[in-house]
């Protein structure tokens, strides 16, 4: 039979495991929601601007919100049609989302893809986020 004081040692270690583990973990995240904050008020708002004027000037009209750790351009014509990029920081690791909706009749299409995650959220670049747009813009504006 296992003894008594070697199954407390035991569940000590690994009670100090977890909380080493966690204490790890909230620094991660806390420098990874630090990057992907700047990286949406920095790059991604100004590029979704500069996105947004473009369209104006050839007829297409959308607007730029920034709610709470997200930049969504928007159709001024529906705002379920919509191009977003958000931060989530609900998981293990800070994630760069790209949320897509669209209308299509009664049909309601959303789509959603990782851009960045982790350490790679302070790699973000205008033009990584340009052509992020580019690539879900054609249907928009077909």
């Amino acid at each position: 039979m296992v003894e008594i004081s070697d199954i407390q040692k035991r569940i000590r270690r690994v009670i100090d495991q977890s909380r080493r583990a966690a204490e790890e973990r909230r620094g991660r995240v806390a420098a990874e929601t630090r990057a992907g904050e700047q990286a949406l008020h920095r790059i991604v708002a100004p590029v979704f601007k500069a996105v947004a004027a473009a369209l104006k000037a050839e007829g297409h009209l959308f607007r730029v919100s920034t709610p709470v750790d997200a930049v969504r351009m928007s159709a001024e014509a529906s705002g379920d049609n919509f191009i977003e990029l958000l931060l989530d920081t609900a998981g293990v690791r800070s994630v760069l989302r790209g949320r897509v909706s669209r209308l299509r009749g009664r049909r309601l299409v959303a789509e959603e893809k990782v851009v960045r995650e982790g350490s790679e959220l302070g790699t973000l670049t205008e033009e990584g986020v340009l052509e992020f747009l580019l690539g879900e813009l054609g249907p928009f504006v077909e």
